[in-house]
Order: structure tokens, then sequence, then C-alpha cells
């Protein structure tokens, strides 16, 4: 199914027969070993970060709590930002795991798990199992897909949907062998793409069916099959979407009067179009810096995907039906989304699948063949200067996080081990070996810094530590000043809570009164800035149990070991020497059950 220089043919494939798959199927085999392992490794033991993840597990919680399963609810109140799906599974998976943590970002690796096999499958039918496997492995081992496979979102449920609608697409409409018409497929063909966009707008609203139906539209005119524009919108199809994604949307919309003006308004349009107080508002010329850095390491190969697949000129545009496809499903979502007023980096996810199927092309072309290719050549050194630079990327972390220490030696070890290989393969004119060990390289750096990185960094974004640190929430009033923490919230479990926003002209003064009242006050102050003010405020009232990062937990009672000094949670309390989950040692040995505020 491909030429010498690894362009498919027309048709994007050809089929294979059963002794195909039993001999291929331990490539499969493999991407699910290292999707699970990339994706669910230490997925429950590293807290919810804020904002976005602490969120979600709030939204998660109230429900089993026994909140509104319908609609979400965020503290009380309607959450009209994204459909209940989502939170639905994340509540099945707490129940199955019984972790906060893990309940969601399982949801989250499934899906992941899905997009790299849809991948595998696509590749695999393009240019063969090579490509496949190649396309699988780049995609997983991409940055930013592998840190939203591992985030309490709905983004990867969504990117995942989108990319499965469109490779069923892809199966029903690809050509015959030697360049034949498209053979037309009965209506029950098309009713898996119909099924998947409607899962992906359960998953994130209109954009589930926008996305993929401007990426079909822009096939059909740009492959110049007007008349297959009209044949596609199948009754039967429309049908099964309307059934599968409409009934939530109704049974919300005649239950809440105002659901059809803030979700489909004021969270779809108005975020798209501007006018809204959303917020995340920069150039979209920006996301295209993001797409090269979260394609990293394989963003090497994306310029010489661009100069082997993209057509040069306007009539070969559908000279292969299969690649026009593929990069009408990286550019349309790129472009839509720099068009919106609002952006998350988040939002250009459904990019990376495509690109990771072009680009493994590019390569398993070069490792399949034996012939000279220059730029090939070009990218295989860049490839080897790639793995002897990996060790940059723990190793900056580690220093901005303040946790640099003798470990940084396993990942220098495995860079330098992998290049000498890469080296010597090279030199043999092994090239799969010589990929192979890249692939092996750039996991072992990912899983380095997924057990001994992220725990600081998350510790970093969560506040779940000082949140241990407060005792029943029942009994205490639990506040903000002057910014609001959903991860304290989550871990506290206090249902009444408070903020202080600084743009109040009497915050401080109204925070000032409550810490000066009989009751026994917790407060989170973020910024030491805001901690100095509040102790101007009120002096002698604020003692501070503990710090971590820009946090402080601070409280106007004094526990009955007396006043000590402060406690800094810098690192999580499960790395320390000796230390128990939950116990949180305090300075002086004490422990926040018997020592209340330090």
């Amino acid at each position: 199914s491909a030429g010498p220089a690894g362009r498919p043919a027309r048709g994007g494939g050809v089929g294979r027969g059963p002794g195909d798959w039993r001999r291929n199927v331990w490539r499969p085999a493999l991407l699910v070993a290292l999707s699970v392992g990339l994706f669910l490794l230490n997925a429950g033991q590293l807290p919810l970060a804020d904002p976005e993840e602490s969120r979600c597990g709030l939204i998660v919680h109230e429900m089993l709590a026994g909140g509104d399963w319908l609609l979400p609810h965020l503290e009380g109140r309607p959450y009209y930002d994204k459909p209940a799906p989502f939170f639905w599974l994340a509540a099945l998976g707490q129940r199955l795991t019984g972790s906060v943590e893990l309940g969601g970002r399982l949801v989250a690796a499934l899906a992941g798990l899905g997009a790299v096999l849809v991948t595998y499958a696509w590749a695999a039918a393009l240019w063969g199992p090579t490509a496949g496997l190649l396309a699988g492995a780049m995609l997983a081992t991409s940055g930013e897909f592998l840190f939203l496979a591992r985030w309490y979102r709905m983004d990867m449920p969504f990117t995942a949907a989108m990319w499965a609608a469109l490779w069923w697409f892809w199966r029903c409409q690809r050509r015959r062998p030697g360049g034949a018409a498209p053979a037309r497929a009965p209506t029950a063909a098309w009713l898996g793409f119909y099924a998947f966009t409607a899962v992906a707008t359960l998953f994130k609203g209109p954009a589930g069916l926008a996305l993929p139906a401007i990426i079909v539209l822009a096939y059909f005119l740009l492959g110049r099959q007007y008349r297959a524009i009209l044949g596609f919108f199948r009754p039967a199809g429309v049908c099964l979407y309307l059934l599968v994604a409409l009934p939530w949307y109704l049974v919300v919309a005649l239950r809440h009067g105002d659901f059809a003006y803030e979700f489909i308004v004021r969270h779809n349009l108005l975020r798209f179009a501007g006018g809204g107080n959303f917020g995340h508002t920069w150039p979209g010329v920006l996301y295209v810096p993001i797409l090269l850095a979260g394609l990293l390491p394989w963003t090497i190969f994306l310029p010489g995907a661009v100069i082997r697949y993209f057509p040069r000129r306007w009539r070969d545009r559908d000279g292969s039906p299969a690649v026009l496809l593929l990069w009408l499903a990286a550019l349309v979502p790129l472009v839509f989304f720099s068009f919106s007023r609002t952006k998350l980096s988040s939002y250009i996810l459904p990019v990376f699948p495509p690109l990771s199927v072009l680009m493994a092309g590019l390569v398993a072309g070069w490792v399949n063949s034996a012939k000279p290719d220059r730029l090939m050549a070009h990218g295989a050194r860049a490839l080897w200067i790639m793995v002897l630079l990996l060790p940059l990327v723990p190793a900056g972390l580690e220093v901005w996080l303040g946790a640099a220490g003798p470990w940084l030696a396993v990942p220098v070890g495995v860079s330098v081990l992998a290049a000498a290989a890469m080296r010597r393969s090279l030199r043999r004119d092994r090239r799969g070996g010589f990929v192979a060990w890249a692939v092996a390289a750039v996991v072992g750096t990912f899983l380095y810094l997924i057990a001994h990185s992220a725990p600081v960094g998350y510790e970093r974004m969560s506040t779940r530590t000082l949140a241990r640190l407060v005792p029943d929430p029942t009994g205490v009033q639990v506040c903000f000043w002057p910014a609001r923490k959903f991860s304290f919230v989550l871990y506290t479990g206090a249902r009444q809570t408070e903020t202080f926003h600084r743009s109040s002209p009497d915050g401080l003064r109204a925070l000032a009164r409550l810490m000066g009242s009989s009751r026994r006050v917790y407060c989170l102050v973020s910024g030491r800035g805001q901690l100095e003010g509040l102790r101007r405020a009120c002096p002698g009232l604020v003692h501070v149990v503990a710090g971590k990062g820009r946090s402080w937990l601070v409280s106007n009672r004094i526990g009955p070991v007396g006043q000590e000094a402060p406690a800094r949670l810098d690192r999580p309390p499960d790395s320390r020497p000796g230390s128990r989950p939950g116990t949180n040692k305090l300075a002086g040995g004490a422990t926040p059950a018997d020592s209340g505020a330090v």
C-alpha cells in the first residue's frame, strides 16, 4: 500500500486477511502495555491540581454525595460549562477504584489508549504494521498528549471520540485498490461515524459535531466529490446521532429553563466569538509554538512530513485521499480554535493523532527501505541529538521545583546508553533498531518524570497537603484570601467556605473581623505579600500552620503544643524518610491531630 518513497497508494491502503492480523497482534498489544504504563503510573497517588482537575473532582464528589446527577453542580450551583456524561464516568471510576484521583484520570487514560489504537489502525492500513506501531508510540509519547491522557478532564475523551469518528468515515470512504471509485458503503457502515460524533458531543458540546462535519465537508469539496455531500447525510445516521446525543440536552433544557442560553449561547457561542468573561485570550498564532512543543520529541519529523506529504500544487490536493483527510483533520481544529476568542492549550489536542500518522509514515518509509534518503538522514541526526538532550527536561523541571538531586543520573544514563546504541545501529544500517532505541529513551525519560518529578510538581499545583492539616471541617470556619483553591475545598471536605477577594474594598477588613471572632478559623492565604498584609490587619491573631510554595495555611488559634516554627511542606509527605501517608509531620515532631495550629 506504499510506494518507494513511503507515499500511500491512491486508495489509502488495502485490506488484510486474518493471518496478517494474527502475525501483527503483538504490535497493538505492545502499544496497550506502553499506554497503560505511561498513562496510569502514579495516577492514583498524585493529588488533583488546581483549578481544572479539582473542579471536576469536586463536581463528582457532589454527585456521589447525593447531588444532582442530571446537571453537574459545583458547590451547590449549576455547572453549565460541560455536559454531564464525563462526570458520570468519573464517578463510576471513583466507585470502582475507591480513589478520588484515579476515578477521572482512568477515564482520560482509557480514552487516550483508544486514540492510540485508532492511530495504529489508521497508519497500519496506510503504510503497514511498522508505521502503525510507530504512529501509536509517537502519539503516546508526545508531551502534551501524554500529559492530557493523565489529566482529570474531558479533553481526551472528546478527542478520542472525534478521532474515532474520522477513522470510521475514512474506512467507509476509502477507494479500492488501483484508484477505483469509492465503493458505496451501506447505511449501516456509516452509523459508527454518527455514533462517535454523538459521543464527542456528549463530552464537550457542539464542537463534537461541528469539527468532524467541517473536516468531512472540506474533504468532499477539495476532493471534488460534490454529490457525496448530500449522500453523506444518511437519515438513519442522523437519527442515530439525535438518539444518542439529544436526550440529555433535551431533558436538562426542559428541567432548567436557563440551560439553553447558559450552555449553548454563553459557554459555547460567546466563548468562541467573544463577549463572555472567560479570559485565556491571546493571539491564535501562538498555537503553532504550543503544537511544536507539545509534539516533542517527535517535532523534528514534522517538517519532513510536510515536505513529503503536503500537496505542492493545487491539482495534486486529492492525489491521496487518505493523506488529504489527515491534513484536514490536523489543520481544521488548529484554524478553528485559532479564531476562537477563548483559548486553552488543550483545545488543539485533536491535531496530535493525524500528525502522528503522517510522521510515522515518513519514518516507516525510511525504516522499510534500504535506499538512501537525504531528508531522513537529517532527521536521524536531529533525533540522535534530541535523545542526548532529553535529560535537560527533568533536570530543568527539578531545578525549578527545587528538587534536583542525585537521581538525575538515571535519565542521563538512559539517554547516553540509548544514544550510543542508536549510533551503533545507524553505522550498521539497522534503521529499525535506531528508531527503537530512540523510543526506548523517550519512554524511559517520561517514566522518570512521572515517578520522580511529577509528585513534586503536582504537590505544588495542589493544596492537598495543606488541606490535610485542617481538623474536622464541621467545627471550624474555612476561608480563602484572596484566591479560592478548589483542591483545598475538595480535600478538606468543607461544605461552607468563604472567599475574601482582594478586589473588594472591605475584603481584608471582613477577614480581620472573622479572625478576631470566637470561631476557630483556618484560612488559605495565597502569596507572602497577602500573608504580611493579613498580619498587619489583625496583629497577634495570625498563626501560620504550614506553608507550601506560595500558599500558607493560617489559623486564629494556637494549638495545645504552643506556637512553634511553621512547617514548610514543599516536598510531598510520602517522599520524606520515615513518613506515612496522612501523618504529615510538622516542625518539632507534632502531628495535626496533636497540635492543631502550630
